[in-house]
């Protein structure tokens, strides 16, 4: 029986314009009503993704910055929390500065970086309905707050040639993609997966009563702890590759429509 469903949020349960879909909204509805926790597991900050918490009226804490920190969605008071120490925020910083390319810093609440570029920052801010604030100075100066995320936007190429630079630089940190042109950086022991076992043993749920649900690098780490873990099929062919059971992709309800059949099965309850 599944008690607990733990979902991805962008290209995942949010549908092509980043909204939840009627069906989506049902479905999550009724999976509460049979019973079990629903908690939504995103690499975003915690100001992003509660909207979606609220909208749905989840039962459950939610896990943002890619494990970083466990939460109450209301007020976002942290139950866990891994953040990178400041001198290692900031010379991961100055590595970015130094390749010219643009670096977002997330302490437990906000989002800062030294100048907005609407090349990155138009698409970014516009499908997380936030905008940052520009500090007028080098981040890799300017941070004096253990950040929760470091994130990278730019082109595919670039993010790639900069993330084997910082995991030889920087062993002791996570590297991820989390679409092509995010590079998603933590501290080396965050993971959605670990954070997702630690809120399933606080609330009491073994892992083979949790379905996850992902589409990206990020997402991993939670399907493949999860009893029955769901790559969607718009992800990428490597996280389709590793994860054996598909959903259907976001733009088609998937993850409502994985929901719906269980239901229809009765495997899903309290």
């Amino acid at each position: 029986m599944i008690r607990l469903i733990a979902t991805d949020m962008d290209s995942t349960l949010l549908n092509e314009n980043s909204e939840l879909s009627p069906r989506t909204v049902r479905a999550v509805q009724r999976v509460m009503e049979a019973g079990a926790r629903f908690v939504i597991a995103s690499g975003r900050m915690y100001e992003t993704a509660r909207p979606f918490a609220e909208q749905l009226q989840t039962n459950a804490p939610m896990i943002v910055f890619n494990g970083g920190m466990v939460c109450e969605w209301r007020d976002g008071a942290p139950l866990f929390k891994t953040d990178i120490p400041v001198e290692t925020a900031r010379a991961v910083c100055a590595m970015a500065e130094a390749r010219g390319v643009f670096i977002q810093y997330f302490p437990e609440r906000g989002l800062y970086y030294q100048k907005r570029d609407p090349s990155v920052c138009d698409e970014y801010e516009g499908r997380v309905r936030y905008n940052g604030t520009q500090t007028g100075q080098p981040l890799s100066a300017w941070i004096e707050r253990p950040p929760l995320k470091l994130l990278c936007l730019g082109a595919h190429e670039a993010l790639v040639r900069l993330r084997e630079e910082m995991a030889a630089a920087f062993p002791q940190l996570r590297l991820m993609f989390s679409c092509p042109t995010y590079l998603e950086i933590v501290a080396g022991e965050v993971d959605k997966g670990g954070a997702l076992r630690a809120l399933a043993e606080k609330l009491g749920v073994a892992r083979e009563e949790i379905a996850a649900f992902g589409d990206a690098g990020n997402d991993v780490g939670m399907l493949e702890y999860a009893g029955r873990g769901y790559a969607m099929e718009n992800a990428s062919e490597d996280v389709l590759a590793r994860v054996p059971l598909h959903a259907p992709a976001n733009t088609e309800d998937g993850v409502a429509r994985v929901l719906e059949e269980l239901l229809a099965r009765g495997e899903i309850g309290g």
